[in-house]
C-alpha cells in the first residue's frame, strides 16, 4: 500500500511529513492492520522488532487526535519514554501537542491536560490516575508498547491494572497493544476484545545459527549456510565488520560485557578514524575507573551498555553506535527490552543468567536479542547467533531457540505483594467500596481472564491486614483512611508504608532515618560480599543508635547487614564522600549510584509526608534528608543546593569562602563569577530576582 492511499484515514500534511522521513509504501503487516479496522477496533498487533509497530499507533494516535481524541501512549522504561517522546515531536509542525511524564509519583502534572498524546511509563500513568489527575478522564486512545511485558514479575501487575483501571474510566476506550510475536497473543487480544494481527514478516530477513568450534551455521526456511573461520569471537566480529556491518554482542553480566568491549578492542580499531570527542564525553559527568574503562573502549571503537553507567553516557553510547562511530557493543540482557539499537549481527556470547544458580535463559528473551539483528535500509539481512562449546550444546540450542517457541505470557498479578498494592489504591480512588466489588475489579484483569479463579481469600487477609494497619476501614463497606489515601498516593507498598509510620518514633539520628528507608520492600538493597566484613564493625559503633538488631546467628541477621551497607552507603553520600569513593568502596557503578539514591529519595520523601501527617516532630529533620539525599550535601549546605545550578561541589566551595546562605550569594554578587563562573553565576542571580529574597542594595 503506498503512504498517499492513507488519504482519508488521517490529516494529509501527515502524509507529506511521513514522506519526509523516507516513508513512501507501508510494510505487509502493517496493511493488514489497516484492512482489519485498524482505526476502528481495539487491536493487539504482534509482529516482530522492526516490523513497523510504532507507525501503526502513530496512524491511529493522529487520526484520534483530528477527531479531538486524546492518547497515551505507555512504555516499561523511561529510557523509551525519552526515545518515543523525541520520535513524535515530528507531528508538533501540525499543531499536535506532544507531552512527556515522568518521576514523581505524587504529581498529578495537570499542564498535560493541554497535551494530544502522552508519552509515559505504567507506574507513572498509575500514579496519575492515583493522584486524580483531572485530563485522565479525557482519554480515549491508549497505546500499550511491549504488552508481552505483562509477563514481567516487576512490571506486569501495573500494566495489567493500569489498562484495567482506564477500561473503567473510559468504557469506550480504544486499545491498541503492541508486541513482539508471541504464542498466546490471541489471549490478550480474548482479554482486551480486540482483534489480532500478527506476523513473522520482517523487512530485513532474520538467519538465526550456532557458532561451534570456528563453523558458523545459519538457519533460514529450512536451508543452512555455512562458513568457516578461526575459532574465536574476534573472528566472528572482524568478519561482520570487514563486510560494513555493526555487531551487538550480549554477555550475561557487568564483568563479562566489559571485558568482553575491551578484548574486541583490537579488532575495532581496524574500523574506525577518530572518536576522541567521543571518549572524552564519557568523562564529563564521571571519571571513575569503570567510566575510564568505557572511554578506553570507545576511542577504539567498541563500548559496553548496562545499567552501571549514567544516563548520559548510555545515550552516547548507542548515539555512537547509531551513527556508526561504534561497531560493536557488548550489552547486558536489559538492553534487549529496552532501547532501539539493531545491528547486523547480534551474537548471544552466554544463553545463562545466575539466578541463585545458573539457568537457560527463556526462548522469549532470546527471541528479544535475535529480533535486534538487521538494521532496516542498511542491511539486507540481520544475523542472531549462539554460541556453543561442543556439538551437544550446538543441538540442544539449535531445538531449544532458533526453532523453539517462546514461552506464553502469564499474568504476574495474582502474588501477594501485588495485590495488596493494588487493593488499597482501587480503594483509595473508589473503584472498589467492599470486598465483591473489589472482586468484581480483579474478574476483568487479565489474570483472572488466564485463570478464572477468584482471589477472595487472598483479598480477605490483605484487606484484615490493611484495616490492621490503619489503612481502610473493612466492614459492610471499605473505605480507605486518609492515612490509606495518602500511602496509595505516594505509589510506595502497604507494607513500606506501615513500616515507616511504625518506625517515626525510632529516628534520633540520620542513620537510624537512613536505615528505617533501607528496611522497606520499596529500597533496592546492596548485596553483601565476602569483602564486608566491615559493615558489622561500623554497625557495632553505632548500635546504641538502631532501634532493632537481630540476633548475630538469626536468619534475619545477613539482610540486615544487607539494609545497613545500603544505610551506610546513603550516610556516607549526603556526608560528601566522593562519589567514586563511595563506588569503589560499595562495589557499585556510576548508574547504580544515581538510581538507588534516587529510590531513596522518593522513600525519605515518603517518609516526610507521612511524619508531616502525624504532625510528628521529626518532619522537619527529615524534610532536609530529602534534600541531602537529593544533593548529597551535610545539612550546612541545604539552603544553597535549593537554587538550581548549585551542586553539591559548588556549594562546598562557596560555604568555604564564608557564602553560607542565599542572603550571603547576594552580599558577594561581584565574587560569584570568579568563584564558579560567569555563566553560573548570572544563572544563579536570575533566579534570586524572581524570588522573594532580600535585595542586595
Amino acid at each position: 500500500m503506498e503512504i498517499d492511499e492513507l488519504r482519508g484515514y488521517i490529516p494529509k500534511y501527515s502524509i507529506d511529513i511521513l514522506k519526509s522521513n523516507g516513508i513512501e509504501k507501508l510494510f505487509p503487516p502493517q496493511v493488514e492492520a489497516i484492512k482489519n479496522g485498524l482505526f476502528e477496533s481495539n487491536m493487539v498487533v504482534a509482529i516482530p522488532t522492526a516490523s513497523g509497530k510504532t507507525l501503526i499507533a502513530e496512524l491511529v494516535m493522529l487520526r484520534e487526535v483530528a477527531y479531538g481524541g486524546k492518547c497515551l501512549y505507555i512504555v516499561p522504561l523511561r529510557a523509551l519514554a525519552m526515545e518515543k517522546f523525541e520520535e513524535f515531536r515530528k507531528w508538533e509542525s501540525l499543531g499536535v501537542e506532544i507531552g512527556l511524564s515522568m518521576g514523581d509519583y505524587e504529581s498529578k502534572d495537570e499542564w498535560l491536560g493541554n497535551k494530544d498524546i502522552i508519552v509515559t511509563t505504567s507506574e507513572k500513568a498509575d500514579s496519575l490516575i492515583r493522584n486524580k489527575a483531572e485530563w485522565i478522564n479525557k482519554i480515549s486512545c491508549l497505546v500499550v508498547d511491549e504488552i508481552h511485558l505483562l509477563d514481567s514479575a516487576k512490571r506486569g501487575a501495573v500494566l495489567e491494572i493500569l489498562i484495567t483501571k482506564l477500561r473503567r474510566i473510559n468504557r469506550k476506550l480504544r486499545i491498541i497493544a503492541l508486541s513482539a510475536t508471541i504464542p498466546n497473543a490471541d489471549e490478550i487480544a480474548e482479554w482486551l476484545n480486540a482483534k489480532l494481527v500478527k506476523s513473522d514478516w520482517r523487512p530485513t530477513p532474520l538467519y538465526e545459527g550456532v557458532f561451534c568450534k570456528g563453523k558458523l551455521e545459519l538457519y533460514k526456511d529450512g536451508v543452512v549456510e555455512t562458513l568457516n573461520m578461526q575459532n574465536s569471537l574476534e573472528a566472528l566480529v572482524y568478519d561482520c565488520l570487514n563486510d560494513g556491518g555493526q555487531v551487538l554482542i550480549f554477555d550475561s553480566t557487568r564483568k563479562n560485557a566489559e571485558a568482553t568491549a575491551l578484548r574486541l578492542t583490537s579488532v575495532t580499531q581496524k574500523f574506525i578514524e577518530s572518536n576522541f570527542e567521543l571518549s572524552k564525553a564519557v568523562l564529563d559527568e564521571n571519571d571513575s575507573k569503570m567510566s575510564q574503562k568505557l572511554s578506553e573502549c570507545i576511542a577504539n571503537g567498541s563500548a559496553f551498555h548496562h545499567a552501571g553507567l549514567l544516563n548520559s553516557q548510555r545515550r552516547i553510547v548507542e548515539k555512537g553506535f547509531k551513527d556508526g562511530k561504534i561497531k560493536v557493543v557488548v550489552a547486558t540482557p536489559t538492553l534487549a527490552a529496552g532501547v532501539n539499537l539493531p545491528a547486523r549481527r547480534v551474537i548471544i556470547k552466554s544463553y545463562r543468567r545466575y539466578d541463585g544458580y545458573s539457568k537457560p535463559i527463556k526462548v522469549l528473551e532470546y527471541k528479544q536479542m535475535a529480533g535486534r539483528a538487521g538494521r532496516p535500509g542498511l542491511d539486507d539481512r540481520g544475523e542472531a547467533i549462539l554460541i556453543a562449546k561442543n556439538e551437544r550444546e550446538k543441538k540442544n540450542l539449535v531445538e531449544r531457540y532458533v526453532f523453539g517457541s517462546a514461552e506464553k505470557i502469564v499474568s504476574k498479578l495474582g502474588a501477594e505483594n501485588h495485590l495488596r498494592f493494588h487493593s488499597l489504591s482501587l480503594i483509595s480512588e473508589g473503584f472498589a467500596n467492599s470486598i465483591d466489588a473489589l472482586e468484581e475489579f480483579f474478574s476483568q484483569t487479565f489474570f483472572f481472564h488466564q485463570n478464572e479463579i477468584s482471589v477472595r481469600y487472598e483479598l480477605e487477609k490483605i484487606l484484615l491486614q490493611l484495616d490492621e494497619w490503619g489503612m481502610i476501614g473493612y466492614g459492610d463497606n471499605l473505605k480507605s483512611t486518609e492515612f490509606g489515601k495518602l500511602v496509595s498516593r505516594l505509589y510506595i507498598d502497604p507494607l513500606t508504608g506501615f513500616i515507616l509510620s511504625q518506625g517515626l518514633n525510632d529516628i534520633t539520628n540520620e542513620i537510624s532515618a537512613l536505615h528505617l528507608i533501607c528496611r522497606t520492600p520499596d529500597m533496592e538493597r546492596l548485596y553483601l560480599r565476602k569483602s564486608d566484613s566491615w559493615i558489622e564493625e561500623e554497625v557495632d559503633k553505632i548500635k546504641d543508635k538502631l532501634a532493632y538488631i537481630p540476633a548475630e546467628y538469626s536468619i534475619d541477621y545477613d539482610w540486615f547487614l544487607s539494609e545497613m551497607k545500603t544505610a551506610l552507603f546513603l550516610k556516607d553520600w549526603i556526608n560528601e564522600v566522593d562519589e567514586n569513593s563511595i563506588c569503589e568502596k560499595y562495589s557499585i557503578a556510576p548508574g547504580d549510584l544515581r538510581r538507588i539514591l534516587e529510590t531513596a529519595e522518593w522513600l525519605a520523601h515518603s517518609l516526610t509526608r507521612i511524619a508531616q501527617f502525624f504532625n510528628h516532630d521529626k518532619a522537619t529533620f527529615l524534610s532536609k534528608l530529602v534534600i541531602r539525599i537529593k544533593h548529597g550535601v551535610k545539612n550546612e549546605l541545604v539552603e544553597l543546593v535549593e537554587l538550581k545550578g548549585i551542586g553539591r561541589i559548588r556549594a562546598r566551595k562557596l560555604y568555604n569562602y564564608g557564602i553560607k546562605s542565599v542572603e550571603d550569594l547576594i552580599k558577594n554578587k561581584n565574587r560569584l563569577p570568579a568563584l564558579i563562573g560567569k555563566k553560573i553565576a548570572e544563572r544563579i542571580l536570575a533566579q534570586l530576582q524572581t524570588t522573594s529574597f532580600p535585595s542586595s542594595s
